[in-house]
C-alpha cells in the first residue's frame, strides 16, 4: 500500500509539473460559487462536465497546488473545494480535465476566529486571523477599538495568532477586530460577550475576617449592587463605575465551620447570572481583658475573655487549655457556633503562653493558637507605713528558679530570696529611713524581669517636744563659761524620733551660735568647747521623724550665764584690792616693830 501511494504521489507531482513547466493558455473560464471569501470557504464548480468528463485537478495559486481532485460523470453533478491558507488578494483557481485547463481568479478577504465568544473580566482568548498579507508586520488585536495587544506579525501566508486578555468591561457585548497593513474595515468583527464575576480574598478565614469582593463585568454604571453571604444581603448600595466594576469589604458574620455562599447582584444584574464564591469559616479564638484592652500588660490572676466562632452548630464539650493545662470546661456553641467563657491567668512564668480550645468535633490542631503575653506583676502589703515598717511582697510571672534584688528608690535593701517554677516569690524588707511620701519599690531578677510598686511612708511630723532645764530665766554660773544641761521632755511616732538643739543670742534666732542635730536621747550637756560665756542666750528644740518630717520648734527659752552684775564684780574687786592692802600694810608694820 504505501508502495502504491508513493507511485502515486510521484505521479501526480510529474503531472503538475508537466502541465505547469511552461506558459499554457487556459481553455476557457470557470465559474466559482463564491469567487471571493475566507479561509476555509467551500466552493462550488457548477455543472463540471460543461468542461469535460472524467478525472480532474483543481489548483490553487502561482506556483500550483494541488488542493482537489476527483472523477467528472454523465451526472454532471457539481465539485467542491476549501480555500486554503493563503495571503489576503486574489489567488487562481486551475480545472485540469483531460488535457484542457480552465481557471479563475478567487479574492481572499481577511478572517478573524477566537476559541471562546463568552467569558469574564481577565479570561485569556486566543484570537487567529488568516488572509493578511504575507509576512504583515504590525499586526493589533482591537477590543471595542482599543488596542490589546500589538507588534503581531503574519506568517508567509498571511496567518497569525495571538492570545488577549480580557479588559475591564461592562457586562453584554464587545467587539474583537484587528487591523495592521490591512485595515480593519475588511476585517469582519467578532462579538465577545461578558459575562459578571465576583472574586473574593481571602477565601478561608475566621469569623470576623475582613473579606474584600471585586466585581467585574456587571452593567456601566449600575447601581443598587449588593453583596449576599448565605443568601442575606451583607452589603448594600455599591455602585459600579463606568466599565462595570466595583469593590467593597465586609466582616465575615457569625457562621459555622464550613464553606458558606457569597453571590452579587445589582439593579440590571440578576443574581442568577453571578456564580458565586466559596467562603470557608475556620474556627478561631479571641481573647479579651474582661477590663481595659488586651494591648496592655497581662498578669497572674487577670480574667480573660475568651470567644470561640466558627465551631460546629450548638457543638458541646468544648474546652479551653493554658498551656495545654486544661482551665474551663462544660461550653456549648450556640447555632451559629459561637461561644464565650471566661478564665483566669494561672501562675506562670513571665513571656508567651498559648491559649486553645477544643470541642466534641473541632481539634485543637483546627484553631489557630492565641497567644498571650504574660508580664511580671508584684503586689506589697500594706501601701503605707512608716520608716522601719515590714512590706511583704509577693511577686508573679517573674522568670523561673531566679534570685531576685528589691529596691527602694532605686537602692538595693535585700536580696537573696528567688522565685519558684512558675515565677512566682515572696519577700519582706524593712522600710529604710527617708523622707515622707511616695517611694518606688521595684524587683529585678537576673533574667531583667522588673516590677515596681508604689509605697508611701507616712507624712504626719511628731508632737512638739516640750523644754524643761534650764527654765526660762534661769541664771547659771557666777563668772561664765558655763557647760550648761539641757533638757527636754521626749515624744513618739511611728517611724522615730531625733532631736535638734538650737542656742542663739537672738530671741529670733536669725545668728544661730550651737546646732545639733539628730540627737537621740531628749538631753545634752556643752562641751568644753561649747560652753557658754557671761551673756543672754536662747535655746529651743524640736524633734523629727525618720521619714524627715519635723515638729514646729518649741519657743525660745531665755537662759542667762553669770549670776553677777558688773557693778558687784567691780565693788568686789575694789574690796578685795583694799583687804589686800590693809593685810600687807599690818603684816608690814609688824615686821618693822620686830627689827627694833
Amino acid at each position: 500500500m504505501k508502495a502504491k501511494a508513493l507511485a502515486a504521489s510521484v505521479f501526480l507531482t510529474l503531472g503538475v509539473l508537466s502541465l505547469f513547466s511552461s506558459p499554457v493558455a487556459a481553455n476557457g473560464t470557470l465559474t466559482l460559487g463564491p469567487s471571493e471569501g475566507v479561509m476555509g470557504t467551500v466552493v462550488t464548480i457548477p455543472s463540471p462536465c460543461v468542461y469535460g468528463t472524467g478525472n480532474y485537478y483543481i489548483y490553487w495559486g502561482d506556483p500550483p497546488q494541488l488542493i482537489s481532485q476527483g472523477k467528472i460523470d454523465d451526472k454532471c453533478v457539481g465539485i467542491t473545494f476549501v480555500v486554503p491558507e493563503s495571503t489576503r488578494g486574489k489567488h487562481k483557481v486551475t480545472l485540469k480535465i483531460a488535457d484542457k485547463t480552465y481557471d479563475k481568479d478567487f479574492s481572499v478577504k481577511p478572517l478573524l476566529t477566537m476559541n471562546v465568544d463568552k467569558g469574564v473580566v481577565g479570561s485569556s482568548v486566543t484570537v487567529r486571523g488568516t488572509g493578511f498579507g504575507a509576512n504583515e508586520s504590525g499586526v493589533k488585536v482591537l477590543y471595542d477599538g482599543n488596542a490589546v495587544e500589538s507588534g503581531i506579525r503574519a506568517t508567509s501566508k498571511g496567518s497569525w495568532q495571538a492570545t488577549i486578555k480580557v479588559p475591564a468591561s461592562s457586562r453584554g457585548s464587545h467587539i474583537i477586530d484587528a487591523e495592521g497593513m490591512t485595515p480593519s474595515a475588511e476585517v469582519a468583527d467578532l462579538t465577545f460577550t461578558v459575562t459578571p464575576e465576583i472574586s473574593i480574598n481571602p477565601t478561608a478565614g475566621w469569623v470576623g475576617t475582613v473579606a474584600t469582593v471585586a466585581g467585574t463585568g456587571f452593567d456601566s454604571a449600575e447601581t443598587n449592587i449588593s453583596v449576599v453571604y448565605d443568601g442575606l444581603p451583607i452589603k448594600t448600595g455599591i455602585v459600579a463605575d463606568l466599565k462595570g466594576s466595583w469593590q467593597t469589604t465586609f466582616s465575615i458574620p457569625t457562621s459555622t465551620t464550613g464553606v458558606h455562599s457569597v453571590g452579587a447582584y445589582g439593579a440590571v444584574t440578576p443574581e442568577a447570572e453571578v456564580m458565586a464564591v466559596m467562603f470557608r469559616v475556620s474556627p478561631g479564638m479571641k481573647v479579651e481583658m474582661t477590663s481595659g484592652h488586651l494591648g496592655g500588660a497581662i498578669h497572674v490572676g487577670d480574667k480573660l475573655w475568651v470567644s470561640g466562632v466558627g465551631f460546629g452548630a450548638n457543638e458541646a464539650g468544648i474546652q479551653i487549655t493554658f498551656d495545654g493545662i486544661l482551665v474551663a470546661t462544660g461550653i456549648t456553641a450556640d447555632a451559629k457556633g459561637s461561644w464565650s467563657s471566661q478564665l483566669e491567668v494561672p501562675p506562670c512564668p513571665r513571656g508567651e503562653h498559648i491559649i486553645d480550645a477544643t470541642g466534641e468535633t473541632t481539634k485543637a490542631a483546627d484553631i489557630a493558637d492565641s497567644i498571650v503575653v504574660v508580664s511580671p506583676a508584684m503586689r506589697i502589703t500594706p501601701t503605707t507605713g512608716a520608716v522601719g515598717d515590714e512590706v511583704v511582697i509577693n511577686g508573679t510571672a517573674f522568670s523561673a528558679n531566679q534570685v531576685i534584688t528589691i529596691s527602694y528608690d532605686g537602692a538595693q535593701v535585700a536580696s537573696g530570696a528567688a522565685t519558684d517554677g512558675k515565677g512566682s516569690f515572696t519577700a519582706s524588707f524593712r522600710v529604710p529611713k527617708g523622707k515622707g511620701g511616695d517611694h518606688t519599690i521595684t524587683v529585678t531578677d537576673s533574667a531583667a524581669s522588673v516590677a515596681s510598686a508604689a509605697f508611701s511612708v507616712e507624712q504626719i511630723p511628731p508632737p512638739i517636744p516640750q523644754l524643761l532645764s534650764p527654765e526660762s530665766g534661769a541664771s547659771l554660773g557666777l563668772w561664765g563659761n558655763v557647760k550648761v544641761p539641757f533638757d527636754w521632755s521626749a515624744v513618739e511616732d511611728p517611724s522615730g524620733v531625733a532631736y535638734t538643739l538650737e542656742v542663739s543670742q537672738i530671741s529670733d534666732f536669725s545668728t544661730v551660735i550651737l546646732r545639733k542635730d539628730n540627737l537621740a536621747q531628749t538631753e545634752y550637756t556643752l562641751s568644753d568647747g561649747e560652753a557658754l560665756g557671761r551673756g543672754k542666750y536662747y535655746w529651743r528644740v524640736k524633734a523629727v521623724d525618720g521619714a524627715g518630717n519635723e515638729s514646729n520648734w518649741t519657743s525660745g527659752q531665755f537662759l542667762q550665764i553669770g549670776t553677777l552684775d558688773m557693778w558687784m564684780i567691780v565693788l568686789g574687786g575694789v574690796v578685795a584690792i583694799v583687804i589686800i592692802a590693809v593685810v600687807w600694810r599690818f603684816i608690814s608694820m609688824r615686821r618693822r616693830g620686830s627689827w627694833k
